[in-house]
């Protein structure tokens, strides 16, 4: 499928309603945990006026080419909002672990046949993805994070 749109809008505009969806629930966060978040944040407001700006005075049109399966995109998607909706009810941990296995084994199946084994060569770099990522949220950031009923 092949677009004609102005990238710079449309990136700035997706940077404003991201922003606005992880803007809103941020009430239960601790004091000195939302610093780094809301100043990331407040980045990507400031980033993504400035492309809305850019958009208006200077517009570039592109020919933006989607290529692959629009369902998968969409799948992968729907992946995330169910990652995010179910990291309150089972932690960060177990949550970011089963949606690793998940993306990756719905990716990979595209090019070849996903295997147990397969999925079991991978597990290493897995865990080690998810444990990178909640030491640096936990500890170097000191983000809390959700712990739910398990981790």
């Amino acid at each position: 499928m092949i677009l004609r749109l102005n990238t710079d809008i449309a990136a700035g505009t997706v940077g404003l309603v991201f922003a606005a969806v992880l803007w809103l629930p941020r009430e239960d966060i601790g004091r000195l945990s939302i610093i780094f978040p809301r100043a990331i944040l407040v980045l990507l407001c400031l980033i993504a006026v400035a492309l809305i700006v850019k958009g208006v005075i200077r517009p570039g049109g592109r020919h933006v080419e989607i290529t692959g399966s629009p369902r998968r995109l969409f799948t992968v998607i729907a992946g995330f909002f169910l990652w995010w909706g179910l990291v309150e009810v089972l932690g960060f941990l177990v949550t970011t672990l089963v949606a690793f296995y998940a993306l990756t084994w719905y990716l990979a199946r595209v090019e070849t046949r996903v295997t147990w084994q397969r999925l079991l060569k991978w597990t290493p770099v897995i865990l080690g993805l998810v444990i990178v990522f909640y030491l640096t949220f936990k500890e170097v950031l000191n983000v809390r994070l959700p712990t739910g009923l398990f981790f």
